[in-house]
């Protein structure tokens, strides 16, 4: 067999690739030996997923057993007898200082007129329409990446001592921002656990 000859059954093509495969092993083998030696290596992303998921399953474990907060010097939500169990969901409380919307202050309490849209006799509360606007916005974006619908839920933890036209105005401003279905937290005179009762 001459040297221009090829083994039988390969023609030269085959030949030229199985030399190309012979040196991509050869390279795969000496960069091997070097990540042996100390040399840089890849990241093992099984072992990275792991990681994840279990940092996954430990955060929706602990926010799903977050119950809504109903504590405060100048907060004293009702009783009630209900059967229901909080839900997680935006909340509005109204303490006799201020107006917090998810334990952010948006509002001072008694309302000044300069922040109620109409003045003195209006009812839609300035600032706190602006916050719950920015927040629906995002619940919308998030339930869109997520496949689902927004529910346009919100509960209200209000002092039992607030007055009800304070609560009209909340009620009023929460609905001109797109919240259709109000839940009220109260807590549950047998047990003083904190329940909802629902509304709308």
């Amino acid at each position: 067999m001459t040297e221009q000859e090829t083994p039988e059954g390969f023609s030269e093509e085959e030949e030229e690739w199985l030399k190309e495969q012979r040196k991509r092993k050869q390279r795969r083998q000496s960069r091997g030996s070097k990540r042996d030696d100390g040399g840089e290596g890849s990241v093992n992303i099984n072992s990275l997923m792991d990681i994840m998921v279990i940092l996954l399953v430990f955060l929706l474990k602990s926010y799903g057993e977050q119950t809504i907060q109903a504590t405060g010097q100048d907060l004293k939500v009702p009783e009630s007898a209900t059967k229901l169990s909080p839900e997680d969901m935006m909340t509005i409380t109204v303490s006799r200082s201020s107006i917090l919307v998810n334990d952010e202050k948006v509002n001072d309490v008694p309302v000044d007129k300069s922040q109620k849209r109409g003045g003195d006799a209006g009812f839609e509360i300035i600032d706190l329409m602006d916050r719950l606007n920015e927040i629906i916005e995002v619940q919308k974006r998030q339930a869109k990446q997520m496949g689902s619908e927004f529910e346009p839920i919100v509960t209200i933890v209000a002092d039992r001592s607030i007055k009800y036209r304070l609560l009209t105005e909340v009620m009023y401003t929460a609905g001109q921002a797109g919240l259709s279905k109000f839940k009220f937290a109260v807590i549950k005179s047998e047990r003083s656990m904190l329940g909802v009762a629902g509304s709308g």
